[in-house]
């Protein structure tokens, strides 16, 4: 029995959930340098990539077929990156001159 307002999914709608690209991509500065990481589905053999870009455009990429280690490899990077003084961009100023009021 289920909740009201609940339905199951039927088989189709979940083939079209788990094919439905999954891709997050963090970035950070450092001085006047970039630097990103994405997860994402990778396109052929195991199921995760994540994908580091260097400053100078370089790759890296990881290959995981457990999105639970997945998941503790991003939060053990992000948290490296921190350490090494990379933050987040600061993107709430740029485009308040753009929105209309």
């Amino acid at each position: 029995m289920g909740v009201k307002g609940q339905r199951s999914l039927k088989a189709t709608e979940t083939q079209r959930w788990t094919d439905t690209p999954l891709d997050m991509i963090w970035f950070f500065e450092r001085h006047q340098a970039r630097l990103s990481y994405e997860i994402r589905r990778a396109t052929e053999g195991t199921e995760f990539e994540l994908v580091i870009t260097q400053p100078d455009g370089s790759q890296q990429i990881e290959a995981f077929t457990d999105a639970s280690l997945l998941m503790e490899r991003s939060v053990r990077l992000r948290d490296a990156l921190a350490s090494q003084g990379w933050r987040v961009p600061d993107t709430r100023g740029r485009y308040l001159g753009r929105m209309a009021v």
